[in-house]
């Protein structure tokens, strides 16, 4: 018997961060797949194929992904997604029959998973939402997308379906179940961990040289893909003015969305797309990393610049902006404040041992985030509520 079915439809979690339609929820994935392939916990992965034909890959030992086919769009959208949600149920509801496959349980992870897993299969439903549409903070110029009425009746049905709702922090679940009262009593915080690469980082002029990266000035980190939630035109905006009042040189250093973005004259280097595994070296590489989303449900990027002592600006009303406020590690800066990014930017730039005294806490606010803990806490859950149910 699996022990799990984990349905990640919109994106697989191999997949790298930053590309389409995938992002920290990879990492996440990945982490925690990994690690429970090492307990013994065998998993099987649903997710949408690319092609015509079904495929399946085992990256790890005890993990099985089956890629699905569903028409699915390319380039892939949301909407395109959604449309081919019927599509991937009835070919996965076919693809379980013919393997044999009986959960336990069900993990189902972003809003479409869950759609789609309380169709293929009748076990226990652990539903992680990742992020919750109605809590999505407005951005300047930029419309609801098309599937937000959609996104927000299907978030509120699966509150009521799931039998577990996995947060990643307090705040998130103490959120989510305002927005969605029938959460209350499912809610279980399992924060996520952090690779231990990224907590033994490389000297910074190595860093710089291997990157081919500036060997002088300071370099301000974004992570982040092209999506106008993720913020990035804050960051862009106060870069700008900290290039106006600063007078050394500085850099911003983009990783995620396109890489046309580069403007060597404006002191903006975008990467494109990195892969996950070149993150310690940016992150090395860079003085300070700079974190502008409104809401995350959690934030991996923040949690892997405080593991390898790099200082994080976040947003205040946020999970990591009041854990860097109460803990250390970054500054919290106010958001609906013009100058606030810029200013908090300025601020480390102007007082070295600020910097300094950041980058020494990063590490212990970080300490706590490890996948043995996530998996500890997964492994508990699953126990908590597999069952054998016949399949549908």
């Amino acid at each position: 018997m699996t022990s799990q079915l984990l349905v990640s439809y919109h994106t697989c979690p191999m997949e790298e961060p930053g590309e389409g339609l995938s992002g920290g929820m990879n990492i996440f994935l990945r982490g925690l797949l990994r690690t429970l392939g090492r307990r013994g916990i065998s998993t099987d992965v649903l997710t949408r194929a690319t092609g015509d034909t079904v495929e399946i890959t085992e990256p790890f030992p005890g993990v099985r992904i089956f890629h699905v086919p569903c028409a699915f769009p390319d380039p892939p959208t949301r909407a395109g997604a959604w449309e081919s949600v019927d599509a991937f149920v009835g070919n996965a509801r076919l693809l379980l029959r013919g393997e044999g496959v009986v959960p336990g349980a069900v993990s189902a992870h972003y809003w479409m998973s869950g759609v789609a897993a309380r169709r293929i299969v009748d076990a226990p439903m652990i539903l992680s939402y990742h992020t919750v549409e109605a809590r999505k903070k407005p951005v300047a110029g930029v419309e609801d997308a098309p599937l937000s009425a959609v996104r927000r009746r299907e978030e509120a049905n699966l509150s009521r379906a799931a039998d577990r709702v996995v947060c990643f922090t307090e705040h998130d679940l103490a959120e989510n179940v305002r927005i969605l009262p029938d959460l209350a009593g499912k809610g279980v915080v399992i924060p996520p961990g952090v690779e231990g690469r990224f907590r033994r980082l490389i000297p910074r002029e190595v860093a710089r040289s291997y990157a081919g990266l500036p060997g002088s000035g300071a370099i301000f980190l974004l992570a982040a893909r092209d999506d106008a939630g993720k913020n990035a035109g804050a960051a862009l905006r106060a870069f700008e003015t900290v290039r106006e009042r600063w007078k050394g040189k500085v850099t911003l250093l983009v990783a995620g969305g396109a890489e046309e973005a580069s403007d060597p004259s404006a002191g903006v280097i975008a990467l494109g797309p990195v892969p996950h595994e070149g993150m310690p070296v940016l992150f090395a590489a860079s003085d300070v990393v700079v974190c502008p989303s409104l809401y995350e449900s959690f934030g991996m990027v923040p949690l892997e610049a405080l593991a390898g002592g790099i200082p994080v600006l976040v947003p205040e009303g946020t999970c990591w902006g009041g854990k860097v406020r109460a803990e250390g590690g970054g500054l919290a800066y106010r958001p609906d404040d013009p100058e606030g990014l810029s200013g908090a930017m300025l601020s480390l730039l102007a007082d070295p041992s600020l910097r300094a005294r950041l980058s020494v806490a990063g590490p212990t606010v970080a300490a706590p985030f490890t996948w043995e803990r996530c998996t500890d806490s997964w492994e508990r859950l699953l126990a908590s509520v597999s069952t054998i149910r016949t399949p549908p």
